[in-house]
């Protein structure tokens, strides 16, 4: 039996078995995991979430996947592709047996299917630009698609100027999809021509945005006279697809072409996925003992959900984030608790400056000034707020990309605590011990440590610079329309990266990036992108990258980092394959489970 060395937990424990053996199912699943709070899509083209993008990637598979040892892509669908000279031409081979869950195989049209769904405007969502930014021809495609419908909705349906848009529309629409440098050449080679080199490309075709998509979803396209768009000129499809109970239109229900596929789906409770007997790797994995049933369980309260986990009604926690989780990260941490694991993941906590709004709710605001963005970062002890106020074993850290997390990657340092130096910057800029600093609004989102941060550090404002700061808590969603929007003046943020490369963290401080939600725009930082982009050799490649990095770290000051991110975890000593990993990448097809 498994120890529980902190009061708080063991009360918790105690008092939730009757609780925890009301939620668990008279028919288990042979694994079942946590979802904190349920699934917001499973559309690939949509998936934004960590939640939806864990359950995604072990339902579907794309032409690689990410190694969770090594975080490196391997071969997966496909095996490894040809790749020419100039880095430019990948040629994909679909493996023979590779299968969706009906027993279909898996074709270059079913890819060339889900690529195309991720750019068109209807289906696209926020990870388009995996395919716009790299792929030939792609950006223009795209543009052009979302100029046409913006005409289209701009005008009466069924007017004359409305009749001849769409049928010249729907006229050359494929012929300008035919543009864009993705083939399927045929039932098993798909091609893509890159618009310029990719040294992670690899990577991002292991991502959810990028798997093929089944034919049957066709029967559930929203069609206007035969023309594959609607009457606005959109992609459109029955939002219950992926749902795998779902016939209308003799729609077989949702088909997937990973190691599992979904059978039943109770809204923000469960999720039972089967083992897929087509699965590629499924006749080569005899292991009697891999899970043939796994159960997506969803508890909104963590609490809740550390009590099943002692209860033995769930086998694996993804995340905790309880309010006593330090003293959890210490039994981890110490190895008093070996089923609980605290690790340094590919993610940055920091906090955003309004750089460009000279006025936020009325005030003005001082940093559109980088002297004063400069003083408010070097005010900041960090070491100090990871001991104290968070106490995860987080490593602080003043740089946006995690530091030793990409091979071949070396950061730059950026401001370190200075108070000195900060308080010469802010007078510099005119406010000599906080004199004629308007109040500063601090935003951050509810929940977990956000309002301790926010107030070590508006103390350590107050007493090295002088500033009164107003800390104000939002919950998730208007927190996150706040900041898109800009209103504040300093905001919390966050960021997992999603491949392998500095540009996943870089990229967000580009001008005119969709995530760029400081309003950062410097001529210099992005031309080291834009430079680095063209770069073929490695090694120089990442010495610009790491000089675009060292630029908003020191210079322009765009954002302020503290810690690198931790994640606990807890996996149940019965459950082998998987493995805790900085990407935090579960891929289910490698468990097994002690009887």
């Amino acid at each position: 039996m498994i120890r529980v060395a902190i009061s708080t937990a063991g009360i918790l424990l105690f008092t939730g078995l009757a609780v925890c053996a009301l939620r668990e199912s008279t028919d288990r699943a042979d694994f079942a995991y946590l979802n904190t709070n349920g699934i917001n899509t499973l559309d690939p083209a949509a998936i934004t979430w960590n939640q939806d993008i864990r359950v995604a990637l072990n339902i579907w598979e794309g032409l690689t996947a990410t190694d969770p040892v090594s975080s490196t892509p391997v071969a997966a669908a496909a095996t490894q592709p040809r790749i020419s000279n100039d880095g430019l031409l990948y040629t994909f081979r679909i493996r023979p047996n590779a299968r969706w869950s009906n027993g279909d195989a898996v074709t270059a049209a079913d890819f060339l299917r889900g690529w195309r769904r991720a750019i068109e405007p209807g289906t696209a969502g926020d990870y388009a630009f995996f395919i716009t930014q790299n792929v030939a021809g792609a950006a223009d495609y795209y543009a052009w698609r979302n100029a046409s419908v913006a005409r289209l909705s701009s005008l009466r349906v069924d007017s004359d100027e409305w009749r001849t848009r769409f049928s010249e529309h729907a006229r050359t629409r494929n012929e300008r999809f035919a543009r864009v440098g993705l083939r399927a050449l045929d039932r098993r080679r798909f091609e893509v021509r890159l618009a310029k080199p990719c040294a992670y490309f690899l990577d991002l075709c292991a991502f959810v945005t990028l798997v093929p998509i089944h034919e049957s979803i066709e029967r559930l396209r929203v069609d206007h006279a035969g023309s594959g768009i609607t009457k606005q000129g959109l992609v459109v499809y029955d939002p219950q697809w992926t749902k795998p109970d779902y016939h209308t239109n003799a729609y077989p229900g949702l088909i997937t072409n990973g190691a599992y596929t979904p059978t039943r789906w109770t809204f923000k409770r469960r999720l039972r996925m089967v083992k897929n007997p087509h699965y590629h790797l499924a006749d080569r994995r005899p292991d009697a003992h891999a899970p043939q049933t796994i159960d997506m369980m969803v508890y909104g309260d963590a609490n809740t959900a550390i009590m099943a986990y002692e209860a033995g009604a769930l086998d694996f926690l993804p995340e905790t984030g309880v309010s006593y989780d330090h003293e959890l990260a210490r039994l981890a941490l110490t190895g008093e608790r070996t089923d609980l694991h605290c690790l340094p993941v590919f993610a940055t906590y920091y906090y955003l400056f309004n750089c460009v709004d000279t006025e936020i709710n009325g005030k003005p605001n001082p940093f559109v000034d980088p002297r004063v963005r400069k003083a408010f970062a070097l005010a900041i002890d960090r070491r100090l707020i990871a001991e104290r106020v968070t106490g995860r074993g987080e490593p602080p850290t003043s740089n946006i990309v995690p530091p030793d997390s990409i091979p071949g990657y070396t950061s730059l340092p950026g401001l370190s605590y200075d108070p000195d130096t900060a308080r010469t910057l802010l007078a510099d800029a005119g406010y000599p011990s906080g004199s004629g600093l308007p109040p500063i609004d601090l935003l951050y989102n509810t929940g977990a440590e956000h309002g301790k941060v926010c107030d070590a550090m508006a103390e350590m404002w107050r007493r090295e610079l002088g500033a009164i700061v107003a800390a104000r808590g939002k919950e998730s969603k208007t927190f996150a329309e706040d900041r898109k929007h800009r209103r504040f003046m300093i905001a919390r943020a966050g960021w997992y990266g999603d491949y392998a490369d500095p540009t996943t963290f870089l990229d967000l401080f580009a001008t005119d990036n969709g995530n760029n939600d400081a309003g950062h725009s410097d001529p210099a930082f992005d031309d080291l992108l834009s430079r680095a982009a063209r770069t073929i050799d490695a090694a120089k490649r990442m010495d610009l990258l790491a000089r675009a990095e060292s630029r908003i770290l020191n210079d322009t000051v765009p954002a302020l980092p503290l810690f690198r991110h931790t994640q606990l975890l807890a996996i149940k000593p019965h459950v082998h394959g998987l493995h805790p990993n900085p990407r935090l990448i579960f891929p289910f097809r490698l468990l097994s489970i002690e009887p």
